[in-house]
């Protein structure tokens, strides 16, 4: 990863040049969310199916916030509670995880999601907000192992990804341990979205 860059994430709404070509992208967003839109966390601009990797209930909640426009959304429901059971939304296809630790499980329904619209157009986006939740029920190389089988699996159906941990609440080698995954690491806080790292 190259050094720091102070590049705004949103331009007038558009994902900046700078990420073009970012595949996946490691968001570090504030304690208990942020005031950014959820465009500027993450690639929510492309035309194909959206696919949420859920471990919390907020996660389910921002759905409504996307920019779904008859979009086909898929939810890999890892929640505790099956949070998704009471979300209405037209062209909602879910596949419920027992457990946040059941990782197995967990790869088995983003494969059978990702299979579900195999013949869709357009560029699939992927949004796993929660790592830092992930984090509450595995251990570090558990967690990484699983985000490079994920990284790998999205690659081969040329899908864009965010990936979103909590900042503050990891040392300095666990945001490494990540980063090393993605195109890009972004910030987001009070002053805004910017691009912190670059592959």
């Amino acid at each position: 990863m190259s050094g720091t860059l102070h590049t705004t994430v949103t331009e007038g709404g558009a994902w900046p040049s700078q990420l073009a070509d970012a595949s996946n992208v490691l968001v570090l967003d504030e304690p208990h969310g942020s005031t950014a839109a959820p465009g500027e966390r993450g690639r929510v601009a492309g035309d194909g199916p959206l696919l949420l990797v859920a471990f919390t209930q907020v996660d389910v909640e921002q759905l409504a916030e996307w920019p779904t426009d008859g979009r086909t959304v898929l939810v890999a429901d890892a929640t505790p509670q099956g949070g998704t059971v009471e979300v209405d939304e037209d062209r909602l296809t879910v596949e419920p995880v027992s457990s946040p630790a059941n990782l197995t499980e967990l790869g088995v329904a983003i494969d059978k999601l990702l299979a579900s619209v195999a013949d869709e157009d357009g560029q699939i986006d992927c949004q796993v907000p929660s790592l830092t939740t992930l984090l509450q029920y595995v251990d570090r190389q558990r967690c990484y192992r699983f985000c490079n089988a994920v990284v790998n699996r999205l690659a081969s159906e040329d899908a864009v990804a965010v990936y979103g941990l909590v900042a503050g609440a990891h040392d300095e080698c666990t945001v490494d341990t990540f980063a090393s995954l993605m195109d890009a690491v972004v910030r987001v806080d009070a002053d805004g979205a910017t691009v912190t790292r670059r592959r």
